[in-house]
């Protein structure tokens, strides 16, 4: 491993590394990268990344505004110690993937002068204590800024704005609202609770997919003692979950039609030159008589009378034989 990097947790700096560069701010960015690159979560083309909104990037380095963390990482880019890519599966998606040019951040290493050993115990003492101090200046003026975003936020979020609708026309208090009332829980209507669902709808996702996906959850964890401390938002909602939840909820609700049709029609009587099937396959032919068109839409609707019609012809068939 590089010896201007390490692999711990905490956001902690080699002096080494930010004189190497000739920038605090930028050490601590490429020795975060490092970190969450080790982890080996997103491999493509043989390479660790790490990928983030320049919003979630800068909670990590709350001192620097967004627009000097964009040029922080332009710098490394421009060093050619940072790349740069784009994989997300969504063509829209923009945000960015990050990793480490470690042969480039070699050979910075390799160029930096030796000294000797006293000289430079002095010089990183020196280095740790100017770097320290500094770090330390731009903490205490960050606190403030960083106390008075955090009340806003706060704020924001237990408060959200008073208009229930907004662009998408997506009337979030009426949702929360029945939301609670199926899945029987008691969410209050939050920023927090507004961003997710406005993020999704911002995917291209409509407002009955939510309902649908709430239905379909409620109905198979609602009464289930492990499961039904998921039914909530921040599970249902979030884009790891959200289109798989919604593919299972359509057949969840194409299953639930065709009970339901199964049950409004009654079966006519079989006549008597007609050969015996089933109470199920009555109740579809029925269910198609009354609404023919459904041949048209239900392509598995459409293989069930068929497959129907093939065995009631094997059977006359049979009888015919026999005759």
């Amino acid at each position: 491993m590089n010896n201007l990097l390490f692999d711990e947790r905490p956001l902690v700096i080699l002096p080494s590394l930010a004189v190497a560069l000739g920038d605090l701010d930028e050490a601590a960015i490429l020795q975060q990268i490092h970190y969450w690159t080790q982890k080996n979560m997103n491999v493509v083309d043989g390479y660790s990344w790490v990928y983030n909104s320049m919003d979630e990037w800068q909670k990590q380095f709350p001192w620097l505004s967004k627009r000097s963390l964009d040029r922080k990482f332009k710098k490394l880019k421009d060093k050619n110690l940072l790349i740069i890519g784009n994989y997300n599966k969504k063509k829209f998606d923009k945000t960015n993937w990050y990793r480490i040019n470690y042969e480039e951040l070699n050979k910075l290493s390799n160029v930096m002068p030796e000294v000797s050993t006293n000289a430079n115990a002095n010089t990183e003492a020196k280095t740790e204590a100017e770097v320290q101090a500094k770090a330390e200046s731009k903490t205490k003026a960050s606190q403030v800024e960083t106390s008075a975003k955090t009340k806003t936020e706060t704020k924001a979020k237990a408060e959200p704005n008073a208009n229930t609708k907004d662009k998408y026309n997506f009337d979030y208090a009426k949702f929360i609202d029945w939301f609670n009332e199926v899945t029987g829980k008691k969410f209050r209507d939050t920023e927090d609770k507004r961003k997710l669902i406005r993020a999704r709808l911002s995917e291209g996702f409509s407002e009955d997919d939510f309902y649908l996906i709430t239905r379909f959850k409620a109905d198979e964890w609602k009464d289930n003692d492990k499961m039904k401390r998921y039914l909530r938002p921040d599970t249902l909602f979030i884009p790891k979950h959200f289109d798989n939840y919604l593919q299972d909820a359509k057949e969840w609700e194409e299953k639930q039609a065709k009970k339901q049709a199964r049950k409004k029609v009654k079966p006519k009587p079989k006549k008597n030159d007609e050969p015996e099937i089933s109470e199920d396959d009555r109740s579809i032919l029925a269910y198609v008589e009354e609404n023919p068109d459904v041949l048209k839409t239900d392509e598995v609707i459409r293989k069930e009378v068929e497959r129907i019609e093939r065995a009631r012809a094997k059977s006359r068939s049979s009888t015919i034989k026999s005759a």
